[in-house]
């Protein structure tokens, strides 16, 4: 499961936009949630807020730490 970077959890009111190695991406924002060893998730209610710059940081960030790991190993 290693090129897995990311992952969404559909919920009545909301999704969760997960994040398999969460723990190691700069949040200054706060967003991320949870309490997995490496596992943090985002809330997310409305589109505004899937289309905020802290998400599309938080979403670079997984992608390009996936990439580095993969092509460390």
């Amino acid at each position: 499961m290693s090129q897995h970077y990311a992952y969404i959890g559909v919920h009545k009111s909301h999704l969760n936009l997960g994040f398999y190695y969460g723990t190691s991406l700069k949040d200054p924002a706060g967003l991320l949630e949870g309490s997995g060893k490496k596992l943090r998730h985002v809330k997310i209610s409305e589109m505004a807020e899937a289309k905020s710059p802290a998400v599309e940081s938080l979403l670079i960030q997984a992608i390009a730490d996936r990439r580095q790991n993969q092509n460390d190993a």
